[in-house]
């Protein structure tokens, strides 16, 4: 069984999958949890939507990912998409609060939002135009 769902996922449908269920349970933090260190960094965020709201984002931007895990490459252009906006959004909040020193420490948390961005970027455009081959395609050639 996991043999076949390794076929069908493959390298984008595992990360999308992977990445979705991980936004899912951030943004579920954010709703949450008091975050108040978050809250300080993404200040110009949040006067665009509060912290449950941002939350619900990232929550959507998570099932999004989930969702598109199973359809065929090309298709599920849209998760990974999806998957890079939460962390691209966060990043540029704490960049921002590190440059204006509004949070003296907020340069040392940018590594923790812009290394998912680079590796869902790195997977999405190595693995780019595959096909994901069907559950018996590849056997009677030994692949």
């Amino acid at each position: 069984m996991l043999a076949a769902l390794w076929r069908h996922l493959q390298w984008r449908g595992v990360t999308l999958a992977g990445v979705g269920a991980l936004w899912v349970w951030y943004g579920a933090g954010l709703v949450v949890a008091d975050r108040p260190g978050v809250a300080t960094a993404t200040a110009p965020l949040l006067t665009l939507m509060c912290m449950e709201a941002w939350g619900g984002l990232w929550i959507a931007c998570g099932v999004l990912g989930l969702v598109t895990a199973v359809v065929r490459p090309g298709r599920d252009v849209v998760g990974f998409g999806a998957l890079a906006g939460p962390p691209l959004w966060w990043a540029a909040a704490f960049l921002a609060a590190a440059a204006t020193g509004s949070v003296d420490t907020a340069w040392a948390s940018l590594p923790l939002y812009l290394a998912p961005l680079f590796l869902v970027v790195v997977i999405a455009v190595i693995t780019g135009g595959r096909t994901r081959r069907g559950a018996g395609e590849g056997v009677a050639d030994g692949r």
